[in-house]
């Protein structure tokens, strides 16, 4: 009579044991099943004790001293562990419950570097959220208009919650919003600011041809150290478009090889 293994779950013939597993195996597996994280932990603090008292294990033997350090309760945490608790401790900790105090009155909008949708990156010690805001920027810069980024929030109702809204730029007085597409939302938070310019791409047509017929349509590659990976070099080996040195694993392992013959 064949019988299904408690474990695995497969059809054997019964005859390992008193035939509710199918072999040693799944008899082991299936008694440590309910506790493998409790076995976890042990084995995991086990190993950390010998690595720092200098023991190797297997091939592994790090100076742990300079990585772990450990929390008030005795446990050992990592050394990248800023709040200096365990997990079992942090959340009774005074700090935490401040930190989520603070998070739970916070005011939610605003503006956050870098959550748009666009290109973004630095370009002379300004942010710009997108290639409009660069094309805008090197305009303003390269024909002495002067400008700074607004730091100004203007608060909005949305969906019966009180948010924020900081438009991009001021300018001779006035404030500057550039963007690219509208929704609902962007409507409401734009109403709350009196006399708000309000640029589309229509609207930047001369930043647009002055800036590609300067610096060409992939102006975004002036962004500081290309954060996009714009290909503007060329590979030393094949002179392909490349983001560094080289355009590929096998030109960069024949320039390698090169320069290693020259020495």
């Amino acid at each position: 009579m064949m019988k299904k293994c408690e474990n695995c779950g497969t059809d054997h013939d019964g005859e390992y044991g008193s035939g509710r597993f199918c072999s040693s195996k799944c008899a082991r597996g299936f008694s440590t099943k309910s506790k493998r994280k409790e076995i976890n932990k042990k084995v995991s603090k086990s190993i950390k004790s010998k690595l720092l008292n200098g023991n190797q294990i297997g091939w592994c033997k790090l100076n742990l001293n300079k990585t772990i350090r450990k929390c008030k309760c005795g446990n050992i945490i990592m050394l990248n562990n800023k709040s200096g608790y365990c997990k079992s401790c942090m959340y009774d900790s005074a700090e935490y419950k401040l930190s989520i105090s603070i998070a739970t009155k916070r005011k939610s909008g605003g503006y956050r570097k870098g959550s748009g949708r666009g290109k973004s990156g630095w370009y002379n010690g300004i942010w710009c959220d997108s290639s409009y805001e660069l094309a805008w920027v090197i305009y303003q810069l390269e024909h002495g208009n002067p400008f700074e980024r607004n730091t100004i929030s203007y608060e909005y109702e949305w969906n019966g919650e009180i948010k924020n809204y900081i438009p991009d730029f001021i300018q001779n007085g006035n404030v500057i919003e550039i963007k690219g597409f509208v929704t609902e939302q962007t409507k409401v938070k734009m109403q709350s600011v009196p006399s708000l310019i309000v640029l589309f791409r229509r609207d930047l047509e001369k930043e647009f041809q002055y800036t590609e017929s300067k610096y060409g349509r992939n102006f975004i590659e002036l962004y500081d150290e290309n954060p996009h990976k714009i290909k503007k070099n060329k590979c030393k080996v094949c002179g392909n478009s490349a983001v560094n040195i080289y355009c590929s694993r096998r030109c960069a392992g024949i320039g390698n090889n090169r320069n290693s013959k020259i020495k």
